[in-house]
């Protein structure tokens, strides 16, 4: 069977009788032998059984447990690859939504591995991650995407009597550390004490073994106070990248909004550069951390409010308004509400390039789509995070 294409997920496409076939680790151009695990009627989903031929510059993968891990999906692409795959994938999909010719930047990569700096382990028997769509656990000692910090308590933590564990977070920044135990049951953290910074035990109640639960977290000239559970991309450095790219499409005199800010760090990242930021957010937590880094970073121009970002009503005049939506995109609510707000430029910062689309196909009727820039967060997975600047008609 040959691979003709990939799908927006880095599975190899076939057809067999018209009929198109998804398969796991197959790359353009290889023949291979196929186990069907998932027949629909339009179509069915497998796996390689054999390879008849590979293609010469399929990348020999590093990690033990790719085969089976569901956590990384393209990794026997090499990494020039991997990016022109996700540059290719965004190209395809702006193409399908949009007739005007849109412009797309070259995307801005960094490390393929050691970049993750927060990882959730599982515990039944083992300690690992999730097979592929499966509630096993495959027992793991590191984790190739993972900091080096991170790989080198994942062994320590096993020494641990597991027995009352559900499940472990580990955090990790400027040389701290932050690791949460979900148990049954308070454990006994004896034994770790030297190696984690900050421990936590959640059972009935939350309990500080040692230390905080917060870390802090410094970019270039911002300092974060992060929780365990607060979210913080986990990648540092397309982080910094990204929010140097958001900064650079703002100037001094501008009035920003900043739409589902979570613990603030877009608003106080380009305090710098603006006269003045709101924030809203509707995790209560999210704007307790918010405030907390903003007298942190003595910051004067910015400020916060709790709210869910459909009751907002934009009675101001905000010069730039800055969405980061989670990956159901926006509500129509706020569509309508951007919709009336004549703000000079939107930017809009998005995990889903499928919903991304699909809101600024909505908005297409006053904004018009200047670029959309590729980050490279999440390297040897298919997800890729954008930035799109948005103007006034």
């Amino acid at each position: 069977m040959l691979i003709e294409s990939l799908d927006h997920k880095g599975r190899g496409i076939s057809r067999v009788n018209g009929k198109i076939i998804f398969i796991e680790n197959a790359l353009p151009g290889e023949d291979v032998d196929i186990s069907v695990i998932k027949d629909k009627k339009k179509y069915s989903e497998a796996i390689v059984k054999n390879f008849n031929e590979k293609i010469n510059d399929r990348e020999n993968v590093k990690c033990p447990y790719y085969y089976k891990c569901g956590g990384c999906q393209i990794m026997h692409m090499k990494h020039d690859q991997q990016l022109s795959f996700k540059q290719n994938k965004i190209s395809n999909i702006i193409e399908k939504y949009f007739d005007k010719k849109t412009h797309i930047n070259p995307i801005v990569y960094g490390n393929q591995y050691n970049y993750r700096n927060k990882l959730r382990l599982q515990v039944k028997d083992k300690v690992g991650l999730y097979e592929k769509e499966t509630n096993k656990i495959v027992d793991i000692d590191s984790c190739l995407i993972c900091n080096s910090l991170i790989n080198d308590k994942i062994n320590k933590l096993k020494k641990l009597n597991l027995k009352y564990i559900k499940d472990i977070t580990m955090r990790v920044g400027d040389n701290q550390s932050i690791v949460l135990l979900n148990s049954s049951k308070d454990v006994d953290t004896e034994c770790i004490n030297n190696d984690f910074d900050n421990i936590i035990v959640k059972s009935n109640k939350t309990i500080i073994k040692k230390g905080s639960s917060y870390i802090k977290i410094k970019l270039n000239n911002v300092v974060f106070q992060v929780s365990i559970e607060s979210f913080f991309q986990v990648n540092y450095d397309i982080m910094i990248k990204m929010y140097d790219y958001v900064k650079s499409q703002l100037s001094g005199n501008n009035k920003v909004l900043d739409l589902y800010c979570g613990i603030g760090s877009i608003s106080l990242y380009i305090k710098d550069v603006v006269s003045k930021v709101f924030g809203v957010e509707i995790n209560k937590q999210a704007i307790i951390d918010a405030n907390i880094n903003k007298e942190l970073n003595n910051c004067q121009n910015v400020s916060f409010r709790c709210s869910d970002t459909k009751d907002i009503i934009i009675n101001d005049y905000y010069d730039t308004i800055i969405v980061d939506p989670p990956r159901a995109g926006l509500n129509k609510q706020i569509i309508n509400e951007l919709l009336k707000s004549d703000s000079k430029q939107i930017i809009y910062v998005s995990c889903d390039p499928l919903t991304m689309v699909r809101d600024i196909n909505l908005l297409k009727n006053k904004y018009d789509l200047i670029s959309i820039t590729p980050f490279d967060m999440f390297p040897n997975t298919y997800h890729v995070e954008c930035v799109c600047v948005l103007k006034l008609r």
